[in-house]
């Protein structure tokens, strides 16, 4: 503004000192040059060219001066008189031949000056004049869109206030006042929401001295800066409004060389960096606000990251060191474990992680190793389980999923187990058990009830010679298939506990179950059921005691109900025969073995008694 000022009083000057010269060159002139005609043309440089021309009226007062200024003989300036006093300027500065500049006196004082855009051709500025002709008020269009969005206002010809519409809505986003022509206080609305997110004071020579600032448009200023001689020293912030600063920045020649910011606002700062040539040189940081330094991060000279050191654990010792290129991460070595050695290294490509590798046993070599993709998902895993050095295990991912483990548990270089996922779950496991190249053996993890499932197939004909189901890790059930049918010969039934409760057997290939047996808590047989005619119905039942035959019970008319007894001495000796002759349920004829081996037969009566 101090700028404006001046070029006000540069113009008023020049103006003055044309406008007295051709009055003055009329005024001294002989009366009979003026009085021969009532146009007068000169030649005032004596170039040959007319440059001046003057218009009188009847009783040969001047009324109108017209000028040549650039000697293109155009005439480019026109002076307006009424009663022989200055009424009216009118300028051709770019010499278009068009009107840019106008000026209004009354009783011989310039009382408004106006100026229009040589581009648009509209007006761009109006100043309006006290009676000394001090400016007293300006009006300016800085964005050439035809309103007038800046307004200087004047006491005494000095600069007092102004406004600006900045984003030319027609409100006013900045308030300035002035003393002795230079800024006092400046009030800013930069969003036009009619509040205030900005005030800058100014010391005694117009330069800025404090500013406060409303970053985050909440209505508090949250932000203070500070200035020596203009230039910035000193930046607060006080981001929850409780009186404190959370950041404070000191500037050395307006670049920032020191930051300090509390991230926990507990009065403490903890993350402080160290700036040089106004970007980011060192900084050190307290993550857990335990009052001791755990991050450190150095900085290259364009300001990028270039290696940060870290105490994770806060042990007091870096465990993890990472280097970047550009401020883009390129590696980084990790002590995941916290026994003082790194094993862990992760390598980055165009800043996103790529490979990584470890090494469990602490020997120089990578036991592990990690591959990613694009996404930063992983792709495949390959482990030496056994830390032999040599890989024996191998993990495939698909969109970052566990989908397949190949593992060589012989250790003989060639894959002996395969297991299949879907959605993260088991879904299956293949065996190679004698490592000749085929996987004879298949577990299954979703084959409902089952928790498990696992088939062997000796001959990879696809029928299985054996399955045994389990769940919840103790097998419930085994199916056995001899004679490779696909149809299971055996049956085993398991209780919670593991135990054999019962099996079925096809003993004669009938393609059916045709024998049932029954077991105790000690696994053994207590009772067989037989299907001996093949008819789906049960006809004969043997019971067992410790292992042994004590007796068979058979079913000869197919009505359900037993008509046939056997019983057994310790040695499974036949020792008794009973038959239900009228399939009453009850045995009427019992045959006894005698010690000779013969049968000797008695009747219901004597039966009972043998019974007794």
């Amino acid at each position: 503004m101090k700028i404006t000022s001046r070029l006000i009083t540069h113009y008023l000057i020049l103006f003055l000192i044309m406008l007295i010269i051709p009055v003055f060159c009329i005024t001294f002139l002989p009366g009979q040059i003026w009085a021969k005609e009532d146009i007068v043309r000169r030649d005032t440089d004596e170039d040959g060219k007319i440059d001046q021309i003057a218009f009188f009226d009847k009783r040969s007062k001047l009324i109108r001066l017209e000028s040549d200024s650039n000697a293109d003989e155009i005439m480019d300036r026109f002076q307006h008189y009424e009663d022989e006093q200055i009424k009216r300027v009118e300028r051709d500065t770019n010499y278009d031949q068009k009107i840019d500049i106008w000026d209004y006196f009354e009783a011989g004082k310039r009382i408004r000056h106006e100026r229009a855009s040589t581009d648009t051709g509209r007006l761009n500025q109006i100043v309006q004049f006290d009676s000394e002709e001090r400016p007293l008020k300006m009006q300016k269009d800085t964005s050439a869109d035809g309103q007038f969005d800046s307004i200087y206002y004047f006491k005494q010809g000095k600069l007092s206030r102004s406004t600006r519409d900045t984003d030319g809505d027609g409100k006013v986003n900045v308030w300035q006042t002035y003393r002795d022509d230079k800024p006092l206080e400046r009030r800013t609305d930069q969003d036009g929401d009619g509040q205030i997110e900005r005030m800058t004071f100014f010391d005694t020579q117009g330069l800025p001295k404090k500013s406060l600032h409303d970053l985050d448009r909440d209505g508090s200023m949250e932000v203070v800066r500070t200035y020596r001689e203009g230039i910035l020293c000193e930046q607060k912030k006080d981001l929850d409004q409780d009186g404190k600063f959370e950041i404070v920045t000191q500037f050395e020649n307006g670049e920032p060389v020191k930051q300090q910011k509390d991230a926990n606002a507990d009065d403490r700062f903890d993350i402080i960096t160290w700036f040089k040539n106004g970007k980011p040189h060192y900084q050190e940081k307290d993550t857990n606000f335990d009052e001791k330094e755990d991050v450190f991060v150095y900085f290259d000279a364009k300001g990028f990251v270039e290696k940060t050191e870290e105490d994770t654990k806060y042990t007091g010792r870096i465990d993890r060191i990472r280097t970047y290129c550009n401020g883009v991460p390129a590696k980084e070595i990790y002590d995941a474990d916290g026994d003082g050695f790194k094993e862990t290294i992760t390598f980055f490509k165009q800043g996103k992680v790529s490979v990584q590798t470890q090494d469990c046993n602490k020997d120089g070599k990578a036991d592990v190793t990690i591959y990613f993709n694009d996404r930063e998902e992983k792709e495949k895993v390959e482990s030496d389980t056994n830390l032999n050095g040599k890989l024996d295990t191998w993990e495939y991912y698909r969109n970052g999923k566990l989908f397949r483990i190949e593992k060589d548990d012989e250790g003989d270089g060639t894959i002996g187990l395969k297991i299949f996922f879907k959605n993260e779950k088991k879904q299956k496991l293949i065996r190679d058990k004698d490592n000749d190249g085929r996987f004879e053996i298949t577990q299954w993890f979703d084959k409902s009830p089952w928790s498990m499932v696992m088939e062997l197939d000796a001959d990879l004909d696809g029928k299985p010679e054996g399955r045994y189901c389990y769940k919840e890790g103790v097998l419930k059930l085994k199916e056995i298939d001899e004679d490779g049918d696909g149809k299971p010969d055996l049956k085993e039934y398991y209780n919670a506990q593991g135990k054999l409760i019962r099996s079925e057997e096809d003993e004669e290939g009938a393609g059916s179950f045709t024998i049932t047996w029954f077991y105790n808590d000690a696994e053994e047989a207590i009772l067989a059921e037989k299907d001996n005619n093949h008819d789906n119905c049960i006809d004969t039942w043997y019971h067992y005691e410790k292992g042994n035959l004590i007796r068979v019970e058979e079913d000869t008319n197919a009505d359900g109900k037993p008509d046939l007894w056997e019983e057994y001495d310790e040695s499974e000796a036949l020792v008794k025969r009973g038959k239900d002759l009228n399939f009453d349920g009850e045995a009427d004829i019992w045959e006894v073995e005698s010690e000779q081996g013969e049968s000797e037969k008695v009747g219901e009566w004597e039966s009972e008694q043998v019974r007794k």
